[in-house]
């Protein structure tokens, strides 16, 4: 098999120079001649992955979980501090060495949007060839697209994936329609909080409504950040390299209260909590594990104008139409990584306030909705209907980007 796509250059940190052969998975045979057909890629599963602002979720079609799940974040070496000519160019993810203060930190995606190219090339190239272990040239890839996401992003994609990996077929989807996939939908309103950006988007008959749909650009980053506030004015101060220490705190003592104010004036201060660090110190956290989610419901106390969550899914109600509403109430989806938080799949009493008299509200929360998108792509990859959907390198070359947004809806 032809290597040459396989740049030592660009090996990460830990790994050996010299390439190791890609892993192909296959139904048919494990290595395609030279002069193969690029339909050939369908004898071949898809390649599903799903990069936000936190983390780059990457495996194969017809699977029930991503085979990866690494951090979207590019460390970048600068040429004089390169150890050799052969040395890395960069770092991936948990691959980056803290302790190098030269390695220039690059995020491919802010809030949920692409937003350095090069970075994101390097992400990928990284999935591909040393996480997957697979020639993209030989796999159709499927990836997703944030709601709201400008239209040029898609064609970039395109670009991408054509160009630089040369697939022989792409598609990009948006990650609420994948969710509701997940859920085995294909209707529904997806609330959906992950890293960097919190959505609501409502999807009828497969179909997303962008006129309906909202963002707030918090999520788990900036909850992470609120806790170590929180915590600092408690007593309990975390440096920023400590800041994973600060993440598994709110993974496993924050939740999202019920009745905010009620529990912010009891007296009683049922919320107090002893928590062990991992040097063996425990520390006791009070209001700050309610107090640091609360502002996805109420973010004008980090000075954001936007609307919370609840009232952001009410306003996305209120855009779809009337015949709609009862459907979309008794399919609420809650997805990404933030939603694990407890109490967030539980339905706010600001919001059934703020719903229709005598609504029914139903909201739906799977075990393992951080990977609602990339579970919806695994699916999608695998329907027979879908298959004429891939955006192929034939049709790319004879209309360029723009072809898209013809398939990709």
């Amino acid at each position: 098999m032809d290597r040459k796509h396989l740049p030592k250059s660009r090996n990460p940190a830990g790994r050996s120079s010299t390439p190791v052969p890609p892993r192909t998975v296959s139904s048919g045979p494990a290595i395609y001649p030279k002069n193969a057909p690029k339909a050939a890629f369908k004898e071949t599963v898809a390649i599903i992955v799903d990069s936000g602002s936190g983390y780059t979720k990457a495996g194969f079609s017809g699977d029930e979980q991503p085979r990866i799940v690494l951090k979207s974040s590019v460390g970048i070496i600068p040429q004089k501090s390169r150890s050799t000519k052969e040395g890395p160019e960069y770092f991936i993810g948990y691959n980056i060495p803290k302790e190098r203060v030269d390695v220039v930190k690059k995020k491919p995606i802010t809030h949920g949007i692409v937003t350095d190219w090069d970075a994101l090339e390097k992400l990928w190239h990284h999935t591909f060839y040393w996480e997957l272990r697979i020639c993209p040239e030989e796999h159709g890839i499927l990836v997703t697209d944030a709601p709201l996401s400008p239209t040029t992003n898609r064609e970039k994609m395109a670009e991408l994936l054509f160009e630089e990996f040369n697939v022989p077929a792409m598609y990009v989807a948006h990650q609420s329609l994948l969710s509701v996939y997940s859920y085995g939908r294909t209707t529904g309103l997806v609330v959906e909080s992950g890293s960097g950006a919190t959505y609501v988007s409502p999807i009828h008959n497969g179909y997303s409504m962008p006129h309906a749909t909202f963002r707030l650009d918090l999520a788990g980053r900036a909850l992470t950040e609120y806790l170590g506030k929180l915590m600092a004015d408690a007593g309990n101060h975390f440096s920023s390299q400590e800041k994973p220490v600060v993440r598994e705190i709110k993974k496993q003592c924050c939740y999202i209260s019920q009745d905010y104010e009620a529990e912010l004036r009891s007296e009683e201060r049922g919320y107090l909590m002893d928590y062990v660090l991992p040097d063996g110190h425990a520390i006791t956290l009070g209001s700050e594990r309610f107090r640091c989610p609360e502002i996805l419901f109420c973010p004008s106390t980090l000075g954001v104008s936007e609307a919370g969550i609840h009232v952001m899914t009410m306003n996305s109600l209120q855009k779809c139409p009337t015949e709609q509403h009862e459907q979309m109430m008794d399919s609420i989806m809650v997805c990404g990584g933030s939603s694990l938080l407890r109490g967030f799949p539980e339905p706010q009493k600001e919001m059934i306030k703020l719903a229709p008299r005598g609504a029914k509200i139903n909201v739906i929360a799977g075990p393992h909705r951080e990977f609602s998108a990339w579970v919806g792509g695994s699916i999608m990859a695998c329907l027979n209907s879908f298959q004429p959907m891939w955006v192929s390198s034939q049709d790319y070359n004879e209309r360029g980007p723009f072809m898209v947004h013809h398939k990709c809806y």
